[in-house]
């Protein structure tokens, strides 16, 4: 098994794929962190307070957070299936027994990929949040410590997800195009269309709202705490529907019920790639 895992960090860092999404990764990060914090809403929200020193680094986090775990999925799924567009899946398959040691070695080596993904994200989205908030943008370091905690996770479990999903599809060019097209377009208009029926609330156990939840419906609430002190309970639900409405998650979900949810679709995805990869013909 260590044979394995070492080969599978030598197939990541002699390609280029890992840097090269990474790079969006680390721009996007920035920007979701500076841009967040210095202009449009939070900014608004600060000046109506009279400048005050408000936690929003803690809600640009987990908005940097839902920007980039695409990435992460993406580098797992092209992991997998990048095997069958190389041609090298018959030789990876024939000298590793049982196969499934294969997709284990992945999630292993992938899982460390993930983690400095998650690193940099964590990084560069509080770096930008230090120019456009300050120091004081972050609120207590433990809670700066549980967002950025929990955005790691959320890049864990997509990247798992994603090579689990590339195991059962085989093509990179389907894995690509499913996964940015259910990420960015066909949950979108899943969960606008139950919004205003009696089945909205399903939105919230689907993979994308479950992911953005890990995050955001814990900084959310940490924000109004911060922000509203002792009149929290006296805060109106709009207030918080208004914040999930820019930041993610959704209002009145605890966030380690979408952390359970996601790390279930995860657990889904991985099982589905073992069985077809266990069965599948590569010869």
């Amino acid at each position: 098994m260590n044979g394995l895992i070492k080969a599978e960090f030598r197939k990541i860092f002699t390609t280029n794929l890992w840097w090269a999404l990474l790079i969006p990764v680390v721009v996007l990060s920035f920007l979701a962190g500076w841009g967040g914090t210095e202009f449009g809403q939070m900014n608004l929200i600060r000046q109506a307070t009279g400048g005050r020193d408000l936690p929003t680094g803690l809600l640009t986090m987990s908005l940097s957070t839902n920007y980039v775990t695409v990435f992460a999925a993406l580098l797992g799924a092209l992991a997998m299936a990048g095997e069958y567009r190389n041609k090298t899946a018959t030789t990876t398959f024939l000298t590793a027994n049982p196969r499934g040691a294969v997709l284990g070695a992945k999630l292993i080596a992938y899982t460390n990929i993930a983690l400095i993904y998650g690193i940099a994200n964590t990084a560069f989205a509080s770096l930008g949040g230090l120019l456009g908030a300050g120091s004081d943008g972050f609120g207590e370091f433990a809670q700066w410590l549980m967002v950025g905690g929990t955005g790691l996770l959320s890049m864990v479990l997509w990247t798992l997800l994603g090579v689990g999903f590339g195991a059962m599809v085989t093509s990179s060019v389907v894995a690509v195009l499913v996964l940015l097209g259910y990420v960015l377009v066909f949950e979108g208009m899943i969960s606008a269309g139950m919004s205003n029926s009696t089945l909205g609330w399903v939105s919230n156990y689907l993979p994308g709202a479950a992911s953005n939840g890990i995050v955001s419906n814990l900084s959310v609430p940490m924000f109004i705490s911060d922000v509203a002190g002792e009149r929290e309970p006296m805060v109106s639900e709009t207030a918080y529907r208004l914040l999930h409405s820019v930041f993610g998650g959704s209002y009145d979900f605890p966030w380690w019920a979408s952390l359970l949810i996601f790390a279930g679709y995860a657990a889904v995805f991985v099982a589905g790639g073992w069985l077809v990869s266990n069965k599948r013909d590569v010869t």
